[in-house]
């Protein structure tokens, strides 16, 4: 079973409690599942340069994220994009900054790693679908959880942004985080 530090009890509580989030109740459907798999076979008729440019803005999200950048990080969503997660919503590049600036002890000392991309788009229009793996790299070699995302890109004055992120923790990593903050009330 995922070891629960304390620090992900408090972390899930300060996201919970942000200001900056509304709260939703965790569920353990995967967007994988609510998607019926049809990203999968998804059709690709972007051309490779986009493809690559698109790459690259996943890539630099989570160094950008990793460095506590948030606002380098914010700047890779267009002004309205949405951002949604288990723990809440974020509208707005600003309400992004914040709400990753109330995440930070959770965010902090980490190295998020997207993995298994799958690009589907046409145009202007891409999806990016993918899993992310989070590790601890200050305090120990610890695997801290993992979820899947999925990015909603558009090109708009030659560069991609995302308007919309959409991150559900797997099954596993959500038991591991409501079985913290359970145990943790107990207390």
């Amino acid at each position: 079973m995922l070891p629960i530090k304390r620090w992900m009890f408090a972390v899930a509580i300060s996201i919970i409690a942000s200001p900056t989030f509304i709260t939703s109740t965790l569920t353990v459907v995967t967007a994988q599942e609510a998607d019926n798999k049809a990203y999968i076979t998804a059709e690709n008729k972007l051309v490779v340069a986009d493809e690559m440019a698109i790459r690259q803005v996943i890539a630099r999200l989570n160094h950008a994220l990793d460095a506590s950048d948030y606002p380098l990080y914010a700047s890779f969503f267009a002004e309205e994009a949405v951002f949604t997660s288990d723990f809440g919503n974020a509208n707005g590049s600003e309400k992004i900054v914040l709400a990753l600036e109330a995440s930070r002890p959770l965010i902090t000392n980490k190295r998020h790693v997207a993995a298994n991309l799958v690009i589907s788009g046409v145009g202007d229009q891409a999806k990016v679908t993918s899993y992310l793996v989070v590790f601890e790299r200050a305090e120990s070699l610890t695997y801290v959880g993992s979820a899947i995302n999925i990015d909603t890109l558009e090109k708009r004055d030659g560069q991609w942004v995302v308007v919309r992120h959409e991150s559900e923790l797997d099954p596993a990593t959500l038991k591991a985080i409501q079985s913290a903050m359970k145990a943790e009330k107990a207390q």
